[in-house]
């Protein structure tokens, strides 16, 4: 290679590696910075809340997502979920403890629910609202309930249930911050 050539070589290659770094720290801090558009969390929480919320990159004292509470619907929805999967300890791990009793109630209560083959809530409407109290509320449940043949003998033949839709009423009773299932009725 001539004398001349090299020199020339190593300051092309160098001016190169340099504008080739400076292109990626331009690159990577307007990335970093992201667009002008709002985040997908900022949108999300304000259409939750219905309130203006602090836009994104601004400083905030709050987080700009929460994990929003199970609503007392989604409580008996959960219930009666945990009944149709068989997961029956869960279920009367919702209930209180005056609801579920002793051991010995517990299991009477583990038996019923696993003699029904399917129960899946329909429709779910406030009851008697006017004897509400703040730890203590009602609700009037439509249910579609298939019972095992194996419950006809039980002391109270499918244990109250009819195959097909049934209405109950449900309440629920908070314990602390937790709304559990205190009564299930077949009249209000």
């Amino acid at each position: 290679m001539k004398k001349g050539i090299a020199p020339i070589l190593i300051i092309f290659l160098g001016l190169a590696i340099i504008g080739g770094g400076i292109f990626s720290i331009k690159y990577l801090s307007k990335k970093d910075k992201g667009n002008d558009a709002p985040s997908f969390t900022y949108e999300v929480q304000q259409k939750a809340t219905g309130q203006p919320t602090q836009p994104p990159n601004q400083p905030t004292s709050q987080p700009t997502s929460a994990v929003p509470l199970s609503t007392e619907e989604d409580v008996i929805r959960n219930f009666f979920q945990l009944i149709n999967e068989k997961r029956i300890p869960e279920a009367i791990s919702m209930m209180t403890a005056e609801m579920a009793g002793d051991e010995s109630s517990k299991q009477a209560w583990g038996v019923q629910f696993n003699d029904i083959n399917s129960i899946n809530v329909l429709k779910i409407e406030p009851s008697m609202k006017e004897n509400w109290t703040e730890n203590k509320h009602s609700y009037k449940l439509t249910v579609e309930v298939y019972v095992s043949s194996d419950a006809a003998n039980a002391p109270i033949p499918y244990y109250g249930w009819q195959n097909g839709e049934n209405t109950r009423w449900i309440t629920l009773e908070k314990m602390g911050n937790v709304w559990k299932i205190a009564e299930i009725a077949t009249g209000p």
